[in-house]
């Protein structure tokens, strides 16, 4: 009885906080009016909107110079390639580079990495003779503008579901007379919950003006009444494939001197690779002095742990662990590729077992290049400050990044990035407060415990008291 008594004097004090609870909570949203509305967005765009950069927070700074000698007839863009000393102090992602003109306006660039890669130019072209009957060969027909026009795909989209249509590709260079291109089959088809589509069509580089594509019903599939796959050709897309090869940037590599461990519990032999700073590397190229060997080899990585220590990480590589020459071998460097890492050193250790250590001669880490692109602007704005090192700013993302081509249409200018120094102008963040005062946090610790002992104390006397009042009753 005591238990539903309580019961009920707590759903009672529940509900008696809910009724007093505004009820618009559970109201349908009711839209205040428009000049409410107005002034809440302005009120927003006010607090979202970016504040100006301050350059003060940025550590170290470079200049950007137009080379010599005369540019007039030379492309609108500019590039440089992110130097080894540059990523010493920018960010992971470099995320925190800023450009800024002489006149102080911010340039919007690019950062990007030039490993292989493809890009799709596609080629504006005008549609005629379409034909699609009710039964038989659908059919359009491309002509593209400009002088010796260069594709070879082609993207062709339907109509329909659960399809193999017939597709033929055709070039002509008068529309008269055709050459077959390709012939393929269209596929949308679902096969134990996986779908398989195909629509778009390679074929050798082609230079024709005129581009015929036929597509021919699927026997098999009936999509109206009189049995017919009825279908329309939607979106037809000619475009070139780009091919565009890795620009790597080698760095050279200090080799320790040889340290004993041991590997795979055998003797084995360790060497540190210095790169001088911290860069990208996914590719390891190493010379080996001896004629004959053939030895069981690892990587590792260094990076720096939680605790500001540094520590080496294993590194999985794609080739053989098994480094192996005879004497009729020519010499050649021994290479290692693995995933993109950010290391200045790594570790490279050998299984030597009962045989002699290796000598290692040179090492050559490389990775694809970083590439800075911009709008070439007035020469009066040269040079420009390259502003890193600031681990709190945000990346800028602009637009001008996001619309550049894969394929840049003309070939930049180089520009000369020159040496890295601190900026005059930089201004430390405070520290905070338990390092400002590190002694701190001891005297508060050492007075909360002399606190507690003071409490312990005197519930202790108090206990000690009330037994003793309790036994003397007694």
């Amino acid at each position: 009885m005591m238990k539903s008594k309580r019961f009920l004097a707590k759903l009672a004090a529940a509900l008696s906080v809910l009724t007093a609870v505004d009820p618009g909570w559970a109201q349908d949203d009711v839209l205040p009016p428009e000049a409410e509305v107005v002034a809440v967005d302005a009120e927003v765009m006010a607090e979202v909107e970016m504040p100006p950069e301050n350059s003060a927070d940025w550590q170290y700074q470079t200049t950007l110079s137009l080379p010599a000698g005369d540019l007039s007839a030379s492309s609108d863009l500019l590039d440089v390639f992110v130097p080894a000393e540059l990523f010493r102090h920018a960010r992971y992602d470099l995320s925190d580079l800023r450009l800024d003109a002489a006149n102080g306006n911010s340039i919007p660039f690019a950062v990007r990495t030039l490993s292989a890669r493809t890009a799709l130019e596609y080629l504006p072209s005008s549609e005629f003779n379409r034909s699609e009957p009710d039964g038989g060969i659908h059919e359009v027909t491309l002509e593209f503008s400009g002088d010796e026009p260069t594709h070879n795909q082609v993207v062709v989209e339907t109509s329909g579901e659960e399809f193999r249509r017939t597709v033929v590709i055709e070039g002509s260079d008068d529309g008269q007379d055709w050459k077959k291109l390709v012939e393929s089959h269209l596929l949308d088809l679902t096969l134990e919950e996986k779908s398989f589509i195909r629509n778009t069509f390679h074929y050798r580089e082609s230079r024709h003006r005129f581009l015929r594509i036929q597509v021919s019903p699927d026997p098999q599939v009936t999509t109206s009444e009189a049995g017919k796959d009825e279908f329309t050709i939607g979106a037809v897309r000619a475009s070139r494939e780009i091919a565009i090869p890795a620009q790597p940037v080698v760095t050279d590599a200090v080799i320790s001197t040889r340290e004993p461990t041991r590997q795979f519990g055998s003797p084995g032999s360790r060497w540190i690779l210095d790169f001088g700073a911290e860069i990208p590397v996914d590719r390891l190229e190493v010379m080996v002095a001896d004629r004959e060997f053939a030895r069981d080899i690892s990587l590792e990585a260094e990076t720096v742990n939680l605790l500001g220590q540094p520590q080496f990480y294993p590194v999985m590589v794609n080739e053989s662990t098994t480094w192996q020459r005879q004497k009729s071998d020519k010499p050649a460097a021994f290479v290692l590729t693995f995933s993109e890492v950010r290391s200045r050193r790594l570790r490279l250790t050998s299984a030597d077992y009962r045989n002699k250590p290796l000598t290692l001669t040179s090492a050559k880490g490389s990775a694809p290049a970083r590439q800075i692109v911009l709008q070439r602007s007035d020469a009066t704005q040269f040079p420009m400050v390259l502003r890193f090192g600031n681990p709190e700013a945000e990346s800028p993302n602009y637009d001008f990044a996001r619309n550049l081509p894969e394929a840049l249409p003309t070939t930049p200018v180089r520009a000369v990035l020159g040496a890295a120094e601190p900026n005059p102008a930089y201004v430390a963040p405070p520290m905070p407060f338990t390092e400002r005062f590190p002694w701190f946090i001891y005297v508060a610790l050492s007075s909360v415990s002399v606190a507690l002992g003071a409490v312990v104390m005197n519930l202790s006397k108090a206990a000690i008291a009330n037994h003793d009042a309790a036994s003397s009753k007694t």
